[in-house]
This record gives C-alpha cells, structure tokens and sequence, in this order.
C-alpha cells in the first residue's frame, strides 16, 4: 500500500522536527505485507532525516523519542469533530442567563467565535488533507504562489514542507473569495454561494476592530440572537458542503489494516 513504511526493528527519534500522518508500534506482519517500503533493522531519526508528512511508519518493536522530535497528523475526522464541539458550545454560551446590560457584549463575543471557529476549520482541514495526502501535497507545492527571501531557503535545515506548513498556517482564513481559490486549486472543492457569509465576516472585523461602531453617525452594532443563528446557519452550509465534497477521502484518510494497533 503506498506510503507506509514498515521498519523491521524500532523506531527511534534522536533528533530534528520531524511530523508523519502516524505512528504504528508493533505492527504485524499484515502492516509488512502491505507496506510499500519495508526497512530491515532499526530506523535512527535525525536531523538529517527528512521523513514525508503523509507516510505512515510501522515498526514491529517499539517507537521511542528523546524530546519533542516527532508529531502526528490531525485527522480531517478530528477536525471536523473539533468544529462541531466549538459551534455547540458557543450555542451553550448563548443560552446562558446573564444580566441584561451584559447580553450584547456576550452576544458580539460569541459573534466574533464563530467565524473564528470557521477560520480554524478551514486552517486545519486544508493543512489534514495537504500534509496527509501525497496528490493533494505535490498539486500544493506546483501551485502555490507564494516567494520566500534567500536568507530563508539558505538555511541547511529548510524543507519544501516547512514551506508548505508557513504557507498553509500564515494564510488568512477570514478572506473567503481567496479561501475558495486556495481550496478550488489544491482540493478541487466548489464553494457554495458565499455573498451573505462574506458581508456577515466584514460585520465580524467591525465588531472586533472598533467594538462595533458603524461608518457613520457613531452608532453600534448589536449582535442578537437572530444574527448569531444565521451566521451559524451559513458558516455550517460552507462546513457541511466542504465535508460531503470530500466524505469518501475523509473515511479512507487513514487506512483500516488493523485498527487495534491505532492509538487514536
């Protein structure tokens, strides 16, 4: 199967930053027989090592590091997961009885969470699928636009997928028409209309830029919680529609082999 890597031996990290899609300690022989490259004896992780970030690593003995030389991928799943306990709780926040004066200030900060909330989904359900899929990572690395300076790419230690992580983590979210190109591009996702949705995140940038106040004759903006629910309601269509788009990736991101030797 592609991109796993079976090391008949331990896996030991001694050194560098190093990030895979996971992690599998005593594997069988079943991970063996299905691994596109198998590694006999021990694996020694260094700095020098430059492991890809959307391999899987099985090792018949143990995986052991000394410091924080190793991390795993989220999982699109965890993601999406992660998403929906954010959304429910700032729901429960509105639901709370606070004293009157206070609802508009609770309300413009809930407001201001959810598309905060968008933003990170859209982060981490790109950075899940880039770093975690080798198509979708070699289409980002041909189409990304983005330049880094000399003094950057110089250094000894620099990889291509450092600059595939910069780039996918320093991206503005909140900036729909470009996130809708980004995602297009790389995951071939249509977005749906997203006209009201973009006029809701401007309301979004007054409300944490200058508290509120409109343009004009200084008055304020008062989130209710008829314009929370309908921010809810537009930012869960994008969500849900980017979701179904990509179920089946999503259910098959990591392989069923033998799910007791998965640590979740």
């Amino acid at each position: 199967m592609e991109d796993i890597i079976f090391v008949k031996g331990n896996i030991i990290f001694k050194s560098g930053d190093h990030r895979v899609k996971e992690l599998v300690p005593y594997a069988t022989n079943t991970w063996e027989e299905k691994a596109e490259k198998i590694i006999d004896g021990d694996l020694i992780v260094t700095e020098e090592n430059e492991l890809m970030p959307y391999s899987i690593y099985g090792a018949s003995g143990e995986i052991s590091t000394y410091g924080n030389f190793i991390s795993g991928m989220q999982s699109p799943s965890s993601v999406i997961r992660i998403f929906n306990e954010e959304i429910e709780n700032l729901q429960k926040l509105k639901r709370q009885e606070i004293s009157s004066e206070l609802v508009f200030v609770l309300n413009r900060q809930i407001y201001i969470g959810v598309v905060g909330t968008m933003e990170l989904f859209l982060c981490d359900f790109l950075y899940s699928m880039v770093l975690g899929n080798k198509k979708y990572y070699y289409r980002f690395c041909e189409s990304s636009l983005r330049t880094f300076k000399l003094n950057e790419i110089s250094n000894k230690k620099w990889r291509i997928q450092d600059a595939v992580i910069k780039t996918i983590l320093e991206t503005n979210y909140h900036k729909i028409d470009e996130i809708k190109k980004i995602y297009k591009k790389n995951l071939n996702i249509d977005f749906p209309s997203s006209e009201k949705l973009e006029k809701q995140i401007l309301t979004r940038h007054r409300l944490v830029h200058r508290n509120g106040r409109q343009d004009k004759d200084y008055e304020y903006i008062k989130v209710d919680h008829n314009m929370i629910e309908e921010l809810i309601s537009e930012v869960k269509t994008l969500i849900n529609h980017i979701v179904r788009t990509k179920s089946i990736e999503i259910e098959n991101w990591f392989p069923v082999i033998e799910v007791q030797n998965i640590e979740s």
